[in-house]
């Protein structure tokens, strides 16, 4: 708790009486008030503890001065009395009580008596006053355990009343523990088990420190120590045998007993333990005294303890039994520590499933290596003992069996108790031996199978290496991998191991360095450690590098400067260009650095070095950086500095902007957050530095260029808001908006109160900001509605209310917000919660409610607005009674009270609807955006700290809110809980239709009917859109459950039979609980339930927790129900059995996880125990499936998935394991599907979530050492082997076919464990018995069964029995093809091949296997025409080709000459296949296995065909390679071209100097020189095949990717290519393809392809070509929508980055101008979509046409038109001009989406419009301002008088400056952004007049009307509205450029027929009520 917080000193009564009689002795004394009395006074009336804290300082101060000077003793001794009465009465870690305590200890040696004396006096008052209450009792343990806290004086004041302290808390421990025994709530008994644990701590550690007084005690006190003792043991004990107590408190309670027992027996007391505790013999055995006796201390009573409780127990008699006691000796000569206790703790472990146990157990070994350690270091342990404690021996050896078995566990703390254990076991070892630590054998051998053995996956390794190297050298380690430091590295791209690698980083990289001696040692360790932290920085993992920056770079930063500048020169050096990636990270680097201090501001080279190290313009680089993460941290190397007064300089601001301008609309979350993160960062230096200057601005030393500064920093603050307000356009990117808003509510939180002479932020706001603000509020994102709120309200703090800045009154706002909260779009109810909100912050609302008759008139009925005015005026008098609440400043609920029951009205009427007709509510007065709205509003207000007038006046209010809400729920309930909720209308909800339309044009009809018409139409509404009436049935529940939720949680509860007055009842709370079983019980819409549980878990969390005895038994009482509901199988009960039990599972789990931690969950766990027992029963044989057996296998499902249950589940996991896998074999499909659910649940519980996509593939994260396993879940060891061993007793009988349900979880389960090197042979838990019956699966006729086990049987087999294992699988397989049965013989191939896999992996085994690989030879029948099963000739291939890998490796003679035969009957074989053609029988496809072997055998005839064919030709080559791709089969075709794509690929990879994948086969660097011709001949055939006779739509898509991967079409021009069309004959035939093909996958891959035919093309021009181009650009222009594939957009990026010079720079004399400027406009609309990768296309492309460095995806759409104006403005200005206008006019927004509420059309989430407009009018304003215009000459010769346009007028200046002025999203005027590479050009009067022609024409289509804002209805705006907005906008932007250019030619000057919107667009703009920040505010 911080100091603010603590608890003020108070004076009680106790206190007054000693300050009375302090005054009377003041009163006596004729002179002033003494000081003293003064000060205590003084004391008491101050509420602040701080200022308490000074004020006892000066009284403590006062004391020793009057005690100095032996003035008034008696004042002395009462203020001393007074002093000492504070500490004892101050809670614990109080600080007073500290201060005090030091003080105390302080004083002179006459004033420590007097205070020892006193506190002696009132400790033993209070002791022998015994204990009164619970309180009480608590406060004097507190009081007894202070004394003893690091305070001698009052150690030595208990050890005067020791006996009496030690009986008070005997007592108060047994009162304690009587008060547990009674009905307690679960908060209230945790509460109480703190007691005891408090109260046991005080006792033992009075024992420890004060038991010394005692010594030669007299009988009488001897007596009564063991009366005392008695109580305390009984208790122990019974705390012991408790299941539900602290585990704490059980150990504290341990070490209690043993020093009791020492205290009263002294040396005899171990000779007690080892007899009664651990039932051994001692020597020499005498009786236990007669007190003993008395006790529950008894091996009768100790045999009943539970193992944790065992574990406790040990654990204390470790910790307190001295180091002679523990060596102490048996009657067998067995010590207590070395062999009796440590096998104990070992097996007792062994028998604890659950988390507390396992950590108990972990925590008890780490205390026995403590103690082994304090052995080894005392004098009593002789050399037998330090012997048996060395690592090699048997001691240490079981201890670190256990490490090894602990140090993966999944609970952390285990693991980091395994640590310590191994740290602990190190130091004893190291204690016994003499040998230097880098010699010792056991560590060397130690670390080294750390090294080579254990995988860098296992968290255990990096802890048990760090703590190696703390004894060993690090160079030590190094000799055995040298390349340590990057193993290391490579696994920090793991979340879970990063910060266990970079701690073992950081340590090794320390001490190598301290063993260092020598200087030049230090470029060495450089080397080792900081150049492959740089290569990290610079690679291509951003996971890995954000853990290097985040975990490593800070610590290798503090190893020195030098290292800095080692970094800072090995990635810039000044020679040579900087990389992208070196920038990256040199960023990184400074970044760190300057968060560090080590860069200092003040020393600059020169004005170009930013911090003295780097240059400017390297950091504007960085700040538009390609990466992320470089943008970032060069943004955070700006923002961050460790000193915050350090002022920003101009360069800095500059780059600030720069960063801000282009970075806002980043689609990256994690981006998102930390820009905003570093920005508050900003913030925070901005208001700090400003500070400073501000203050130096009146001082005598006022520095130089004090107001330039300041105005730098009012400028920037001034640019930022105007930049943030302008970024919440209308249609601007979501990314943009939640970035603006975060910034600005920062910007507003942080920047006020403003500094004196500093950037004032509330002097920025007008209007217009007010109102963008407003319209933020219909952000479809409701955290940006949030922060918009948020800053509004603190608008509103500083007086800009709505009325004054933007003329909006309340009444429109409240008539607005009414009208939303009855809107039927789901989207609306969130912005009229969030108006109504806004309504409530105005001023004098509360009178405003009052006389609010008008508004309320439009939108309740009749008689909601009577019992309005009753309520207000009437019996309940609302309007008086709040008047006389007291006025509040800051919060007043009375506003929120009325809107609250205006809402409350407004829903009775909706309610009403509901009853006559449900469909009519879901179409026009849905209920449930009211309930949200109520539901905003409500949770506003602080229920907790209503006065109690207030709660009275809540009451009714409560009373009927929840009142409608169950109505609510019972009008939508047959809705939901319909057996099909989804798309159905039920007559129920239809009910009533007959007498609407019966009454219609009756007379008289009542006011709540609605029209006929109305219901006609409602009722065809929701027929054909059903999705209304579920949305609005499960939206209904969904906002009942959550505001009952929250209400219970939230609301104060009126306590029966006391004067506390509360909001609800304990009734009412007993009805919302009813009314969420009921929800969750019956309920089937999946929606509602879950919603419903949301808020069920907010009431049991406050049921659990609540002091009321009704209402804490309420959720055991629920679970009990429900048990018994699903125990009764009844037929009759409303449980759902189908849809996975439906809510019921939610209802079971809100109750048992919501059930506090502390209380040991008793309901979870009787629950799981009975819900197991449900699962585990066996079926009966009826024909109907058992419910409760569904039942309980979907709730155990629902609470293992629990994330919130965590650790608890663990000792359940085994028996659920069992269940799922029991449930396989039911008879019934019910319990079946639930069992195969719950073993997914169980696999996910004990493997984690699955890392892998490839179910073949498993992750070594998903997997456990098989030790870890089956010591963790001991029990599923024999249940495993039992099911595998009965599942496959039959399994190869052939006679039936044999599937064992249970077989699949099985090997399931057997596939995900694996053998450790170093967890040694267990018999009792070993893989290997498992091998015999997994081999037996292979013979099974079910292929998923032989295929799971060969994937089980891998990791089963160890090292040394893989030769044993191979030699009997072959042994399976018969020799001839005779009596062969083809699944067994498939089962054994498999399972061979996956030990093929695990040998190619072990170097080290490959030698050994020469025996078992040799024997295949003679099974090469299998790849003969004599095997006739395609599934064992696939298999027999696949093992031929992994039993070559390995025999390559082996180099003996007879292995080869066996490898000769093996290829040589293998390529036999192959040959003899494809000459009969096998690859052309399409009739055996329907063979099993057929089309899979054929495959495979292609495959490997192509590997060796290309990779070993030196004796064929390049003819013979091709012909082959063309055979099999005019295969039959297009299995067999895309076969080939996969090779012939992954050839391709690897030889490009190769040229651009990167390694080509591992995973290819087949590499030009591996084929022969006959086989690369062959394949580069291939060419025109792969060019007829892909246009003429490939059909198969996957074999077109690849075989045009292997075209366009061909080398030889890089390399050679298309008329060397042999050829036969020409490239325009293939572009035609090309374009013929795509338009008769309809799937867009192969369009993309034939227009990839045509970027090599254009260039052909485009290089031999011809007139005829312009018609295949036309129709080629067609097919370009039609594939860049929205609306298409990600990889046709992609195909034509790389077409025009392919030919950019082409296409972009030098086709005008071919295509024309205005084709090329075509291409432009496609790259601007690629560059604006969503897919990054084809933004990335376009940024290389603009590299090609000269931009030097690939820039951030915002900033390239500048870039982009910048470069196209670069490129033509010099030659083609007019039409760049043109062009550009062009594409304004051209340019269509997205139109509005269906009315349906769940179809949504294709949206582009980054494409911003305007932002595009802007950019575009930024370089129309470049091209105007560098324009000459040249005036036709007849114009000249008739108008002598027109004025000369070369120099613009003044009034032409100030336009282009005040357009300039609103492009605050891309115009940064300090950067001088708009500087052209062209100096001047022309503009002739011709092309003036057709841009102004354009733009009029374009304004002829648009109506004034269009563009006119709907003033009528804001805040309910379409994508129709925004439309409109976005036309306004585009006209404006064309409008600028139409006046310009008028003003600057004269040409429109007298031109009367301007259109009307060019005429009226200011005007109309300016008077805009809605935001517009598209105009200057």
């Amino acid at each position: 708790m911080s100091l603010q917080k603590k608890e003020y000193l108070s004076c009680h009564e106790l206190l007054k009486d000693r300050l009375a009689k302090l005054v009377l002795i003041d009163e006596s004394d004729p002179k002033e008030e003494s000081q003293i009395l003064k000060n205590f006074r003084k004391l008491f009336r101050i509420k602040d503890v701080k200022q308490q804290i000074v004020c006892l300082k000066e009284i403590c101060t006062k004391v020793q001065e009057v005690s100095r000077r032996n003035e008034s003793d008696s004042e002395l001794e009462l203020s001393l009395e007074i002093l000492v009465d504070i500490y004892l009465n101050c809670s614990p870690k109080h600080t007073v009580k500290r201060l005090l305590a030091s003080t105390f200890q302080n004083f002179r040696d006459d004033l420590k008596t007097l205070v020892s004396t006193r506190m002696v006096h009132e400790v033993t008052v209070k002791v022998t006053a015994g204990v009164k209450d619970i309180r009480d009792g608590r406060k004097t343990v507190n009081m007894i355990y202070c004394l003893m806290e690091n305070f001698p004086l009052g150690e030595h004041c208990l050890s005067q009343v020791f006996l009496p302290g030690l009986k008070y808390l005997s007592q108060a421990l047994e009162e304690f523990l009587a008060a547990k025994r009674c009905e307690l709530s679960p908060v209230e008994d945790n509460e109480m088990m703190h007691h005891c644990l408090a109260c046991i701590q005080a006792s033992s550690k009075l024992l420890q420190k004060c038991a010394g007084s005692l010594a030669g005690r007299e009988s009488d006190e001897q007596r009564a120590i063991q009366s005392v003792s008695i109580a305390f043991l009984n208790n122990i004990v019974v705390i012991l045998k408790s299941e539900n107590f602290l585990l704490d408190c059980k150990t504290s309670g341990s070490m209690c007993l043993t020093l009791l027992l020492k205290l009263n027996l002294g040396s005899k007391a171990t000779e007690l333990i080892l007899d009664v505790i651990f039932h051994e013999n001692v020597k020499n055995k005498a009786e236990p005294p007669g007190w003993m006796l008395q006790t529950s201390l008894s091996r009768d009573e100790l045999s009943q303890l539970s193992p944790t409780s065992c574990l406790c127990l040990w654990f204390g008699i470790l910790a307190q039994l001295d180091v002679s006691d523990l060596l102490l000796h048996n009657e067998d000569n067995k010590s207590l520590l070395l062999d009796i206790m440590l096998d104990r703790i070992l097996d007792m472990g062994s028998r604890s499933c659950d988390t507390t146990g396992k950590l108990q157990m972990a925590k008890t070994i780490h205390m026995w290596t403590t103690r082994a350690l304090a052995c080894v270091r005392s004098d009593c342990c002789d050399r037998v003992v330090t012997s048996r404690l060395s690592g090699p021996g048997h001691l240490l050896q079981k201890v670190l069996k256990f490490v090894w078995t602990i140090w993966e566990d999944s609970t952390d703390v285990i693991r980091f108790t395994a640590k310590d254990i191994f740290e602990s076991l190190i130091k004893v070892h190291k204690a016994t031996t003499d040998v230097e630590a880098p010699e010792d054998q056991f560590l060397l051998d130690l670390s080294r199978s750390l090294l080579s053995e254990v995988s860098w996956s296992s968290k255990g390794k990096y802890g048990t290496l760090r703590i190696l190297a703390e004894s060993l050298k690090v160079s030590t380690l190094l000799q055995y991998n040298p390349d340590l430091a990057q193993d290391i590295l490579n696994n920090l791209k793991e979340q879970t191991v990063a910060c266990y690698a970079s701690d073992l980083y950081d340590k090794l990289s320390t001490e190598h360095l301290k063993e260092l001696s020598q200087p030049d040692d230090r470029k060495q360790w450089q080397k080792i450690w900081v150049w492959p932290v740089l290569q990290c920085m610079m690679g291509n993992s951003t996971h890995q590098r954000t853990y290097v920056i985040e975990y490593i770079l800070p610590k290798l930063l503090k190893t020195g400067k030098d290292t800095l500048g080692c970094m800072i020169s090995s990635l810039c050096n000044s020679s040579q260009s900087v990389t992208d990636e070196q920038l990256g990270a040199l960023i990184m680097c400074l970044r760190r650095a300057r968060v560090m201090g080590l860069l200092d501001h003040a020393v600059s080279k020169s004005p170009e070095f930013l911090y003295g190290v780097v240059k400017t313009e390297l950091v504007k680089q960085a700040l538009s950086h390609t990466d992320d993460q470089a943008r970032l941290d060069a943004f955070a190397l700006l923002c961050e500095n460790h000193k915050t007064s350090e002022p920003i300089n101009q360069s800095e601001f500059r780059l600030l902007k720069y960063f801000i301008q282009w970075n806002m609309k980043n689609q990256s979350p994690s981006f998102r957050q930390h820009m905003v993160a570093h920005i508050k960062k900003l913030f925070l230096r901005y208001k700090e530095s400003e500070g400073a200057l501000c203050r130096k601005l009146n001082s005598k030393n006022r520095p130089p260029g004090l107001d330039t500064t300041l105005s730098s920093y009012k400028a920037f603050g001034s640019w930022l808001f105007q930049f943030l307000l302008h970024s919440l356009y209308p249609c601007s990117a979501f990314a943009r908006r939640t970035t603006a808003l975060s910034v600005l509510s920062l910007m507003v939180d942080l920047l006020s109160p403003a500094n004196a002479g500093g950037y004032v932020i509330w002097e920025e706001w007008k209007g217009c900001h007010i109102q963008t603000l407003m319209e933020c509020l219909t952000d479809t994102f409701e955290d940006n509605k949030t922060e918009a709120y948020k800053v509004l309200r603190s608008c509103f703090s500083q007086g800009l209310y709505l009325k004054r800045m933007i003329n909006m009154s309340e009444s429109e706002l409240l008539d607005i917000g009414l009208t939303l909260a009855g809107s039927n779009r789901p989207q609306d109810c969130t912005t009229g919660a969030f108006l109504l909100r806004i309504v409530l912050l105005q001023p004098s609302i509360q009178d405003f409610f009052f006389s609010a008759q008008e508004i309320l008139t439009k939108h309740l009925s009749p008689s909601a607005l009577t019992q309005w005015g009753d309520l207000l005026n009437g019996g309940q008098g609302l309007r008086e009674a709040l008047q006389k609440l007291p006025l509040q400043p800051t919060e007043s609920s009375g506003g929120t009270v009325l809107l609250l029951w205006i809402l409350l009205f407004y829903l009775k009427d909706q309610l009403q609807v509901a009853r006559t007709g449900l469909f009519i509510a879901a179409a026009t007065k849905p209920m449930y955006p009211t309930l949200h709205c109520i539901r905003y509003i409500l949770f506003d207000v602080n229920l907790k700290k209503l006065s109690k007038s207030e709660m009275l006046l809540w009451q009714p209010l409560m009373e009927d809110l929840l009142f409608c809400c169950l109505e609510i729920s019972d009008i939508v309930s047959p809705v939901v809980q319909n057996s099909s909720p989804e798309g159905n209308v039920p007559e129920e909800a239809i009910k009533g239709v007959e007498s609407i339309f019966a009454s219609e044009g009756k007379t008289g009809t009542s006011e709540d009917k609605v029209s006929a018409s109305e219901a006609e139409r409602c009722v065809e509404t929701v027929t054909l859109m059903p999705e209304y009436l579920i949305v609005c049935c499960w939206r209904n529940v969904k906002e009942v459950s959550l505001l009952l939720g929250q209400l219970t949680l939230e609301a104060p509860i009126t306590t029966p039979h006391t004067s506390d007055v509360g909001l609800l009842t304990v009734q009412q709370n007993e009805v919302i609980g009813e009314y969420f079983k009921k929800q969750l019980m019956e309920s089937i819409h999946r929606g509602a339930f879950e919603l419903a549980c949301a808020g069920f878990v907010k009431q049991c969390e406050m049921l659990w927790r609540c002091n009321i005895k009704t209402l804490h038994q309420l959720p055991k009482l629920w679970l009990d129900q429900v048990m018994a509901d699903v125990k009764n199988d009844d037929e009759n009960n409303k449980l759902c059995a189908t849809r996975r039990s439906a809510g019921i599972p939610f209802f079971v789990q809100t109750l048992v996880s919501s059930e506090p931690h502390s209380t040991g969950r008793p309901c979870f766990k009787w629950s799981v125990k009975e819900l197991l027992q449900l699962a585990l029963m066996e079926d009966t044989v009826s024909g109907t499936p058992s419910n409760s057996k569904v039942h309980a296998l979907n709730i155990l499902r629902a609470l293992y998935k629990d994330s919130r249950l965590g650790e608890v589940v663990t000792p359940f996991v085994a028996d659920g394991l069992m269940a799922a896998i029991l449930g396989f074999q039911s008879p019934f499909w019910a319990v079946r599907n639930s069992s195969t659910l719950l073993l997914s649940t169980m696999i996910t519980r004990i493997f984690g979530v699955k890392r892998s996509k490839d179910e073949s593939t498993m992750s070594k994260k998903n997997c456990q050492t098989g030790r870890q396993f089956f010591h963790q879940y001991p029990s599923l060891y024999p249940f495993l082997l039992d099911q595998l061993e009965v599942a496959t007793r039959n399994i190869s009988d052939t006679d039936q076919l044999h599937l064992h349900p249970g077989l699949y979880p099985v090997l399931m389960i057997l596939g995900r464990l694996f053998q450790s090197p170093l967890e040694g042979a267990d018999t009792s838990l070993n893989l290997a018995a498992f091998i015999p019956y997994v081999i037996r699966c292979s013979s099974s006729p079910v292929l998923k069964t032989r295929i799971m086990a060969a994937r089980a049987l891998q990791p089963l087999v160890q090292k040394g029995q893989l030769n044993s294992v191979m030699i009997q699988l072959l042994d399976m397989i018969p020799v001839e093809p005779k009596h062969a049965k083809h699944s067994h013989v498939h089962g054994a191939l498999i399972q061979i091949l996956n030990m093929l896999e695990v040998i190619l992996t072990m170097a080290d085994e490959i030698q050994s296997m020469e025996s078992s690989v040799s024997k295949w030879k003679d099974k090469m029948w299998l790849i003969t025409e004599k095997n006739p099963c395609y599934m064992t000739k696939q298999a027999a291939f696949e093992v031929t080709e992994k039993v070559l890998l390995v025999m390559e490796q082996l180099s003996s003679a007879q292995t080869n000459h066996v490898t000769k035969e093996i290829i040589s009957s293998m390529t036999e074989a192959l040959n003899e296949e494809f000459k009969a053609g096998i690859h052309n029988k399409q009739t055996l496809c329907c063979v099993p296995g057929f089309v899979e072997y054929l495959t495979v055998i292609t495959k490997l005839d192509l590997q060796i065909t290309l990779r070993d064919g030196k004796s064929s030709s390049a003819a013979d080559i091709a012909t082959k390679v063309q055979s099999l791709l005019g295969s039959e089969l297009y299995e067999v075709r895309l076969v080939v071209l996969d090779v012939l794509a992954s050839i391709f690929t690897a030889h490009k990879q190769c040229k651009e100097h990167s390694d080509p994948p591992a995973t290819c086969p087949v590499t030009m660097t591996t084929m022969s020189s006959a086989a690369i011709d062959g394949v580069m001949s291939l060419l025109p055939y792969l060019l007829e095949r892909a246009l003429h006779q490939e059909q198969h739509f996957e074999c077109q898509i690849k075989v045009f990717k292997v075209l366009d991967l061909h080398p030889l079409l890089e390399s050679k021009d298309w008329k060397d290519l042999c050829v036969r069309e020409s490239s325009l004959q293939v572009l035609k035939q090309c374009l013929c393809l795509i338009e008769s093909s309809r799937r867009e996958e192969v369009n993309a891959a034939i227009i990839r392809f045509s970027r090599w035919l254009v260039r052909d093309v485009l290089q031999h021009w011809m007139d005829d070509c312009m018609e295949t181009v036309d129709s080629w650009m067609a097919i370009l222009r039609d594939s860049v929508g929205t609306e298409k594939i990600t990889d046709l957009q992609l195909s034509v990026a790389m077409v025009i980055q392919h030919n950019a010079l082409d296409l972009l720079r030098e086709c005008q004399t071919t295509l024309g101008t205005k084709k090329m400027f075509e291409f432009w406009e496609m790259l601007t609309n690629l560059q604006q979509e969503d897919d990054p990768e084809v933004r990335e296309v376009i940024t290389m492309t603009l590299q090609l046409m000269g931009n030097a460095r690939a820039v951030q995806p915002s900033l390239t759409l500048d870039y982009l038109v910048r470069s196209f104006i670069d490129v033509h403005a010099a030659t083609k200005g007019a039409n760049c001009l043109l062009t550009l206008i062009s594409w304004i006019v051209s340019n269509e927004s997205s139109s509005e989406g269906s009315e349906r509420l769940f179809d949504k059309s294709e949206m582009n989430v980054f494409r911003e419009d305007v932002l595009f407009y802007q950019i575009i009018l930024k370089y129309c304003l470049a091209l105007i301002q560098h324009g000459h215009f040249i005036a036709s000459q007849t114009k000249h010769t008739n108008n002598s008088q027109h004025p000369e346009p070369d120099s613009p007028k003044e009034s032409v200046a100030s336009s282009f400056d005040q357009v300039l002025s609103q492009l605050h999203l891309v115009v940064n005027r300090e950067e001088n952004d708009m500087e052209m590479s062209i100096t001047t050009l022309s503009l002739l009067e011709s092309d003036v007049r057709e841009v102004l022609d354009l733009i009029r024409t374009f304004m002829e289509t648009k109506s004034p009307s269009s563009l006119t804002s709907d003033k009528g209805r804001p805040f309910m705006k379409t994508g129709a509205f925004q439309e409109s907005l976005l036309d306004q906008y585009k006209c404006q932007v064309l409008g600028f450029i139409y006046k310009l250019l008028s003003d600057l030619t004269g040409l429109s000057k007298n031109d009367d027929q301007l259109p009307t919107c060019l005429n009226n667009l200011s005007n109309e703009t300016e008077n805009s009520t809605y935001p517009n920040c598209f105009v200057a505010s």
